[in-house]
């Protein structure tokens, strides 16, 4: 089996503070098997790598890219730099004296490391010698069904000079108990609104929404458009901020009435969805969030076109939006449906996702969080290429980047 571009997905890891810090790369063959060879595996993800793509997507964030002890005796990781990447072994690589000693001598040349630990299985935590001291040690907070055990676990792994990283933690209270027993690091959904969000900006974001969702359908923009756009400054503001951005090319008007004139309210409508992205990420109290929601919405676009009855572009759009609308606003699905006066589509997509968008939609986030077997699944009841699912992913992760980069210019 041909190994040489394994389908790959980018999870945010985040800080105590719910910033994020780096990202961890998850990847899994385009075959849908698992290849026997693990080391050649990891030898296509160094590739990936050598390509860029990967480091220019996490924007000078470190990339905890995966590798196999053979392959770091190898040398292959010789020629990366190590302010950028982060390699992540299975914690019981350092019992093997060989790579024990591979490790620290990269690590004394300023290499960095994490580890992942089966906290169900093991008996101690990793021994870290002063030279790997201050690496992350990555365990599933799912593994441990006691809250004793696990805070044992942490807290033998800070003592062995560790920095603990919880990963699959996808609500807040398990977040909190695992902070206070010293995680400096979390993977996982996006949590509900933190104490950040703004609830000015959750009225907003669900005004917005309902206006999107009358046009979803691709109906052409009419005067309510302007009419909301230009009677809340603040949402009036946040439309020119999208407007303004890279993403529109040459073409800056320097008024919104200018933005009105030159590019007309179809145009506009398109940057409010952009806008209201970032009315989410504002309502949660999280500006990842206006990220995913303009990176699902991007992909949904794109894939679309291979998939029947999944709606106009717009649709699509708005699909990314409502992917995050309930943890931005902290409203249920059933009840933001109802709130938003949902047409069937819409609360399809909300609430059930029967619908082929529905699907669709689904298909982006089981690649989102590496859920590989979910993916193959159903992109092929679509029948969609698993690799076309990755490639427009990916596309539309730089997309989001120029969108959140665009706005934090304009906000400057």
């Amino acid at each position: 089996m041909s190994t040489a571009a394994p389908l790959v997905t980018l999870l945010p890891i985040r800080d105590a503070r719910e910033r994020t810090i780096a990202f961890e790369l998850r990847a899994h063959p385009v075959s849908g098997h698992t290849s026997l060879d693990v080391d050649a595996e990891a030898r296509a993800l160094l590739s990936l790598l050598q390509r860029r793509d990967l480091l220019r997507a996490v924007r000078g964030r470190p990339l905890h890219v995966p590798i196999t002890p053979a392959v770091l005796r190898g040398g292959a990781i010789t020629g990366f730099a190590s302010a950028d990447v982060v390699f992540t072994l299975a914690a019981d690589a350092l019992d093997e004296d060989d790579t024990r000693r591979a490790l620290e001598r990269y690590a004394t040349a300023g290499f960095r490391f994490a580890f992942v630990l089966d906290a169900s299985r093991a008996a101690a935590p990793p021994v870290l010698s002063p030279a790997l001291h201050g690496s992350w040690v990555a365990l599933d907070a799912s593994q441990e069904s006691s809250g004793l055990a696990l805070a044992s676990t942490l807290q033998r792994l800070l003592e062995a000079g560790a920095r603990p990283i919880a990963r699959q933690v996808d609500d807040r209270a398990t977040r909190e108990r695992l902070r206070a027993s010293g995680v400096q690091g979390f993977t996982g959904r996006p949590l509900p609104r933190g104490h950040s969000a703004s609830d000015e900006a959750r009225v907003r974001a669900v005004a917005a929404l309902t206006l999107l969702a009358r046009f979803a359908d691709g109906r052409p923009a009419d005067a309510s458009i302007e009419a909301f756009i230009t009677n809340d400054p603040e949402i009036g503001r946040s439309v020119f901020r999208a407007t303004s951005s890279a993403a529109m090319g040459t073409t800056r008007p320097r008024t919104l009435t200018q933005a009105f004139l030159l590019l007309g309210r179809d145009a506009m409508l398109d940057r409010l969805l952009v806008a209201t992205a970032f009315l989410l990420g504002d309502s949660a109290g999280d500006p990842d969030v206006a990220a995913i929601a303009i990176r699902r919405g991007r992909t949904l676009e794109r894939l679309g076109a291979a998939v029947e009855r999944a709606g106009h572009p717009r649709a699509r759009m708005v699909a990314g939006l409502l992917s995050v609308a309930d943890v931005a606003t902290g409203i249920p699905p059933v009840m933001l449906a109802d709130t938003l006066g949902a047409t069937a589509v819409v609360r399809d997509l909300l609430i059930e996702r029967q619908t082929p968008l529905g699907t669709l939609l689904d298909v982006v986030e089981a690649h989102e969080f590496a859920w590989w077997d979910d993916l193959f699944t159903r992109a092929d009841r679509l029948g969609l290429a698993p690799q076309v699912v990755g490639d427009a992913w990916l596309a539309s992760w730089m997309d989001a980047r120029s969108e959140t980069s665009a706005r934090a210019t304009a906000d400057a």
